[in-house]
Parts: C-alpha cells; structure tokens; sequence
C-alpha cells in the first residue's frame, strides 16, 4: 500500500473508535452520576489535554520517526480502555476512573492526530494537499460524526462493556495498520534543545507568518463563536423553543450538517480552480456568520437544518485550505510544532463561548445570545483586509521533502 493509504486506512479505523467513544464516555458518566458537573468533567478531561499540552506534544511528535508515534497512540489507547474494561467488570463505571482515562485518551489523540496531520505533506507532496486533506476530512466526518456515534447507540444498547471492548480493538487495528508504513527518521534533525526552545522558536514562526497569524485570530473568533452558539441554539431548536424540534428531530437535524460539511469536502478541492483560496476563505467566513444568523430571522425548521448543513459547509472548506496551507509553508522540521500550536492558540478561548452565551442569554434572552454569536463570528472579517494583503502566499508552496510515494 502506498503510505498515504496506509496512513487513511489506519485514520479511518482511528476516528471510528474516536465516534465510539465520544458517545461511550457520557453514557458511562451518566451512569455512574447524575450531577452534571460530573459529567462536563468527563468531558473537559478529553478535551483539556489540546490547551494545555499541546505545544509539547507538538516538539516530541517531530522528535519520534512518525510510524512510531501513530503505532503507540493506537497500541496505548488499547490499552487505557482495555484497563478501562476492567474497571467496568469489577465496580461498575466511576468518575474517577472515567476522568483519567478521558484524559489518557486526549493525550493520545493529540498525539496521533498532530503526528498524522505532519507526515500528510511528505506522503502526498505540495500539490495534492488539497486533495489529500479533504480525504481526511470526509473520512473524519464519516467515521466520527456518523458511523461512530450510531454504533456506539446501537451496541450500547446491549451492553458498555461491549462498546469499550470494540473501541479497544478498533485502537489496536489502526495500530497494527501502521506497520505497513515505511519506517523513516524523524523530522527533527540535528541536538535535540530544551522542549521549551524549541516551543518558544515555533511559536515566533507561527508570529512571523503574517497569514498563519491571522488565521489563527480568525478561526478563534468562529471557533469561540460556535461554540457559544450551539449551547443557546440547542434550547432555541428543541421543544419548547421557537423551532419545535423534537429530540429525534434534533438529532436528525445534526446529521444533516454533517452532510453539508461531507459535500464540502468534495467541492473545495475545486474552488481555486476557478476562485483564489483567499477569496474562497473569506467567502466561508461570511456565509459561516450569515448561517449563525438564521435562527435570529426566521424559526423555520427547514430553514435552520440548512443553515445547519452550509455552517458545517463553510468550516470544512476554512479547515482544508488553511490546513494545506500551513503544511506548505512549514519547514518539515517544525510542522509538528505549528500544527499542535496553531490547534492550541485557536482553541484556548473556545471554553468561554458557552459561558458568555449563558450569561448573556440568561439577561437578554435566547435570541440576544445568538445576535452575540453572530457578532463575535463576523469580527473574524475585520482581519480579512489584512490576510488579503498577503493572498499571494496562499498559491506558493515551501518544497518539501518526499519521502514517500504519491498520493
């Protein structure tokens, strides 16, 4: 196999545990506590991991020959849920115990996915990185936002234990695909410096590039923006709100945006064919902002299942070009550092959403928290006139070494 499908099929594998388990690890916290700050602590210990340890994450990855670092993310995750079962035979699930593994699992996560981002570029080459990262993205979307999450209700329905041990398995399987990958130094090249340094020296790349900058402002303020948003649009949707959607129908209605971003993965590949990235990008960032907007005009519920699937449409299309991007322009040595950085930086404000939606809804109602929502997306435009300004950079690529097969 050609090592970019080795690297796909092992990622397909990979992200349909991630769905198994996104859905595993609340089920399980439900039924060891009916708090829900028990719950929510499930589920920042996943999600923690990304803020606080990602720069570092970032230095080892480049630090590793690449096929190691994805054939022990696999193998450990294996083993965390493996432990994990056992737990579940023994006592039954508890928060504790789903804590530590929820963070075991996102240090993993980062590990792996930072380390398969970084390879992508020198198995494919500059010029299929589009490509290459919208194959990503569609299997992401597939294995993780549908078949992932419907397994995991199916299966849980007859046991937990059964979907911790498929999970496992799953993890071990995209490990052992990994083998079929040629074995190759690791990026970082030459004395290896203090971890803090070498964080320090990628995050002065990441100021220097005037586009990555930017970008990284802009997907904080849309990623700040959803996040605050979701939270208020799930009360505005479900019954009985405005849209009078019910459980299922809501359910029904995020599948559907899921289908808006897969669609995306297919178009985008071919928008600067005919449209430059940048124009591409900034197009995404308004008709993003206006999809946030519909619940403020209208409470039709098939207008806002549209707006649903566009939203997911627009973010697929920024992921892609700005992540191809970024790929091009780093030096090899330092993709493992910007990729983990970049993710970290736009993420670090994303747990205030929610909060300042809360707040600002609790005193101005649903749908002044939602105007916010909006207004906090469409501030991602005023850095536009300034990312276009260095458009040109967008369509010249760093070479970077091959040193694998083509896609």
């Amino acid at each position: 196999m050609r090592p970019f499908r080795v690297l796909l099929t092992s990622f397909s594998v990979s992200t349909l545990a991630d769905g198994l388990t996104a859905v595993l690890l609340p089920l399980m916290a439900a039924a060891a506590s009916r708090s829900p700050l028990d719950v929510a602590l499930v589920s920042v210990g996943r999600a923690l991991p990304w803020t606080l340890l990602a720069p570092v994450v970032g230095v080892l990855v480049e630090r590793t020959p690449v096929r190691t670092v994805l054939l022990r993310a696999g193998g450990c995750r294996m083993a965390v849920l493996g432990a994990l079962l056992v737990v579940l035979a023994v006592t039954g699930p508890s928060i504790p115990a789903l804590v530590v593994a929820a963070v075991a699992l996102g240090v993993l996560e980062a590990f792996y996915e930072v380390a398969a981002q970084s390879c992508t570029p020198s198995m494919v080459g500059p010029d299929k990185l589009v490509a290459a990262n919208a194959k990503l993205t569609a299997t992401e979307l597939v294995m993780r936002s549908f078949l992932g999450p419907s397994a995991a209700g199916a299966i849980a329905s007859l046991s937990l234990l059964t979907v911790t041990g498929t999970s496992a398995a799953l993890y071990g399987s995209a490990a052992l695909v990994m083998l079929a990958l040629p074995a190759v130094p690791p990026a970082a090249s030459g004395p290896r410096r203090h971890i803090r340094s070498e964080i320090v020296e990628g995050m002065r790349f990441l100021r220097r590039d005037p586009l990555l900058t930017r970008f990284v402002a802009m997907t904080a303020c849309s990623a700040v923006a959803y996040a605050a948003w979701m939270p208020v649009f799930t009360l505005y949707a479900l019954t009985p709100g405005p849209i009078g959607l019910t459980s299922t129908g809501f359910g029904l209605a995020m599948a559907a945006a899921s289908l808006g971003g897969l669609a995306a993965t297919l178009l985008t590949p071919r928008l600067p064919r005919t449209l430059s990235p940048m124009r591409v990008l900034t197009g995404a960032v308004v008709i993003g902002t206006a999809a946030l907007a519909v619940p403020v005009v209208t409470a039709r519920p098939v207008a806002n299942v549209a707006a649903l699937m566009v939203y997911s449409a627009s973010v697929v299309t920024w992921n892609i070009i700005t992540v191809s991007y970024r790929q091009r322009s780093t030096p090899p040595g330092m993709l493992g550092r910007i990729n983990a950085s970049y993710r970290a930086l736009a993420w670090f404000l994303v747990p205030l959403g929610p909060l300042l939606s809360g707040v600002v809804g609790t005193l101005l109602g649903l749908r002044g928290a939602l105007m916010l929502c909006v207004a906090i997306s469409a501030a991602a435009l005023l850095l536009a006139p300034g990312a276009h300004r260095h458009a040109g950079a967008l369509t010249r690529a760093t070479p970077q070494e091959d040193i694998h097969d083509r896609v």
